[in-house]
């Protein structure tokens, strides 16, 4: 599509100032690609339907090829405003630092089959009788899960720019569901938001299989995030025993090794209403738990080769990183090797996860990255790809 954003010269001044405003608008949209949601439907054999999934791919996704994204899936989708608060709010919270792939999964109420949300959230009940237990929508909670791990995931990670690293975000049955999960594959997912989860159902069996849980299952360090809002003061009233059960277990046990374990209380809060403030919170406690999280590298080593475009012939470009043979975050330990006037290299053996920027020597001479928002750390991934070429536009301390 091509739009005109000439004018005509004999305007007076104040609409000339418009004019200029929105001709640098104009240059805006169509300077750079702006972030995308797309919609896709899933043939699934597990499930015996058709489901839609709904991907965000942030700005510039498919400008900066060779950038990789964590994946973050939020159930329930069906309800938008979880999928759309979720993407919107993290550049936000992050102060614009933190980018993600969002994978909204929906669970719709299919008229033809009588089949509902819950169907999806909830395992075969142990305690009580299957019609009558949430009217007989109930017990597919392990086929969803298959759905997830075995068709959802590999087509996600198949087709996107994914690094190995992926949240769940929960609300309500979808929140119990995540749990369940964590419990029944405990490395399926990496770090879980479970905001007013049920935890009380069928005799408070979620509850229960906290209080059995063996974290020794879990292999990775975890966030765990639970709020609650008034559930079980005015209303379900057996949430507020089942909660209370895991909460003081929580707090009290100390050996649950991988998982750090944040509990947030939003009392003023109504079921509905807490998921954005409760969201918030949860987000502003991961990004410190991430800032002083003790990263966990990979056994293997990939041999991979950087390649950077630089402005000027006689820059001097150093790479630094997360590890050893990235310098460990020295601004000048890594010295790029000159292979142009304007282009540095370097073949360097490294483990996965990786984070690198460039510098001219020194943190006042960081590189700004082209299609890269301000001066974050650039995501790669070693697995998939071997090569990377980037570009600078300008060093720090050249910026006019």
């Amino acid at each position: 599509m091509y739009i005109n954003c000439t004018f005509n010269k004999k305007i007076e001044m104040g609409f000339k100032l418009k004019i200029i405003v929105i001709f640098l608008f104009c240059n805006t949209i169509f300077g750079q690609e702006i972030a995308t949601i797309q919609k896709i439907k899933i043939n699934s054999k597990i499930l015996n339907q058709e489901r839609e999934i709904l991907i965000y791919t942030p700005q510039s996704y498919t400008e900066n090829t060779l950038v990789f994204y964590d994946v973050i899936y939020v159930f329930d989708a069906q309800n938008r405003e979880f999928f759309d608060f979720t993407h919107a709010a993290i550049s936000f919270i992050s102060n614009a630092t933190k980018k993600y792939i969002v994978v909204g999964i929906t669970s719709p109420y299919i008229e033809n089959l009588d089949y509902a949300r819950n169907n999806d959230m909830l395992p075969l009940p142990k305690h009580e009788n299957q019609k009558e237990f949430y009217n007989g929508y109930n017990g597919n909670a392990d086929n969803f899960l298959n759905y997830i791990k075995n068709e959802v995931m590999p087509f996600v990670n198949s087709n996107f720019r994914t690094r190995p690293y992926n949240l769940a975000i929960g609300h309500s049955l979808s929140a119990s569901f995540i749990l369940y999960s964590m419990f029944k594959e405990p490395n399926l997912f990496n770090d879980y938001f479970a905001i007013s989860p049920n935890l009380a159902y069928d005799k408070e069996s979620l509850a229960t299989m906290f209080l059995d849980f063996n974290s020794q299952n879990i292999n990775n360090q975890t966030f765990l995030y639970l709020s609650n809002a008034n559930e079980g003061e005015n209303y379900w009233k057996e949430w507020l025993t089942a909660r209370n059960k895991v909460y003081s277990f929580l707090e009290k046990t100390k050996d649950l090794d991988q998982i750090n374990v944040v509990i947030k209380k939003f009392p003023n809060e109504t079921h509905w209403s807490t998921f954005a403030p409760s969201f918030i919170a949860g987000f502003s406690e991961y990004f410190k738990y991430l800032e002083n999280k003790k990263i966990k590298y990979s056994d293997e080593t990939y041999e991979i080769t950087l390649l950077v475009k630089v402005l000027n012939k006689d820059d001097e470009v150093f790479v630094t990183g997360n590890q050893k043979a990235l310098g460990d975050w020295n601004p000048n330990s890594i010295k790029m090797n000159y292979k142009s006037e304007f282009e540095r290299e370097i073949n360097l053996k490294v483990k996965t996860p990786l984070e690198l920027k460039f510098t001219r020597g020194s943190w006042e001479t960081e590189g700004l990255v082209k299609n890269i928002n301000d001066y974050v750390n650039l995501y790669i991934n070693p697995i998939k790809q071997h090569k990377f070429e980037f570009e600078i536009l300008e060093w720090a301390d050249q910026m006019e």
